[in-house]
């Protein structure tokens, strides 16, 4: 099958404050590269990926490499996909697929990629990485006493990438922003929209920076890859 274009989004305008940091977690260096640059490293790989984009706050820090497009990013997640969206959906050629990817989760596996952007560029709507919950799961009230057990059984944990069709995910959060609503991430959108996405089972091992303790955890998986 003849590929189809797509592009990439690198998602870098977070503010962290889960992190508690000072520097904000996707200029942290981790192998003497920060996050942004990792993921760039990461999504480089699938040479057939035709376009880059990093989604950054205004006035960042980050060096801007020539061949990089910069787009600037909203007050939230869902803010900053949109405004990615609309401005690749302006571009001269538009893709087919756009697949977009949290700054944070370093420790992606080149083989999940891979597969991810195979599968993706075999189907009409998209799909996303992720990993059943094998861990007993909890609600807890505010001091953290727990309110409620809750059955794990067909629960998943989405990652990122998530690999969308261009014109669907777009059209998506066009209407998730005319509804001032916010989602956590793109299956969120489509769901909304009535598309039926699935996962793809990855590593679990392609964790998301979000607490100090992440770190070393992090650290010590690059250190494998």
């Amino acid at each position: 099958m003849k590929n189809k274009i797509c592009d990439a989004i690198v998602l870098a305008a977070g503010a962290g404050t889960r992190f508690n940091s000072s520097t904000p977690k996707q200029f942290l260096k981790i192998n003497n590269k920060n996050l942004i640059d990792i993921a760039i490293q990461n999504l480089n790989s699938i040479k057939e990926i035709r376009n880059i984009y990093i989604v950054l706050k205004k006035n960042n820090p980050y060096k801007v490499n020539k061949d990089l497009k910069i787009i600037i990013g909203g007050a939230t997640r869902t803010k900053s996909v949109f405004k990615s969206l609309n401005f690749v959906s302006k571009t001269e050629d538009a893709p087919n697929n756009i697949l977009i990817h949290d700054a944070a989760r370093p420790c992606l596996d080149a083989r999940d990629l891979k597969e991810l952007f195979v599968k993706g560029n075999s189907s009409t709507i998209g799909l996303s990485l992720g990993y059943p919950l094998t861990n007993a799961l909890k609600k807890v009230n505010s001091r953290l006493q727990v309110t409620d057990n809750i059955k794990r059984d067909n629960l998943y944990m989405s990652f990122t990438p998530q690999i969308f069709n261009f014109s669907k995910l777009f059209l998506a959060y066009t209407d998730i922003i005319k509804k001032e609503q916010s989602v956590d991430d793109e299956i969120e959108a489509m769901t909304k929209s009535g598309h039926k996405v699935k996962l793809m089972k990855s590593s679990p091992r392609n964790i998301k920076l979000t607490y100090q303790d992440d770190l070393e955890v992090i650290k010590s998986l690059m250190k494998k890859i």
